[in-house]
């Protein structure tokens, strides 16, 4: 039987990565708000296809696996190792760059323990 709490996570990560992507898509200057600028074509397009593509993806693959019970665990393991992936690399780029701000150590903060109750709702799933 699926999980309510399973879907729930599964439905909250979907709706992050889908309203981060859809928003950073449409706008990628959004992000000169934490640092992040271009004025290069390219470089918006990255921006689009990263911040915004990819994170779509993601909120695609969340929206499918909800209504198939067989996909939750491997849902939940997805989204807390997309999490976690981002909380690591801001880790490590707080560490290389010797100083994080306030800004980058609440987005850490946020990002371990999503990561943390993804990867113990992924491990405690009931679904097979």
């Amino acid at each position: 039987m699926p999980s309510l709490r399973d879907r729930i996570l599964i439905l909250l990560s979907a709706g992050i990565f889908l309203f981060f992507g859809a928003w950073l898509f449409a706008d990628p200057s959004a992000l000169a708000g934490i640092g992040i600028e271009t004025t290069k074509t390219e470089g918006i397009i990255d921006l689009r296809a990263t911040y915004g593509g990819l994170e779509l993806g993601l909120a695609a693959f969340l929206l499918v696996a909800q209504a198939r019970p067989s996909w939750h665990r491997a849902a939940l393991l997805l989204s807390g190792l997309c999490i976690g992936g981002l909380g690591a690399g801001r880790l490590g780029g707080i560490i290389l760059a010797g100083e994080g701000t306030t800004l980058m150590w609440t987005f850490l903060a946020i990002e371990a323990v999503g990561a943390a109750v993804l990867f113990w709702a992924y491990r405690s799933s009931s679904t097979p």
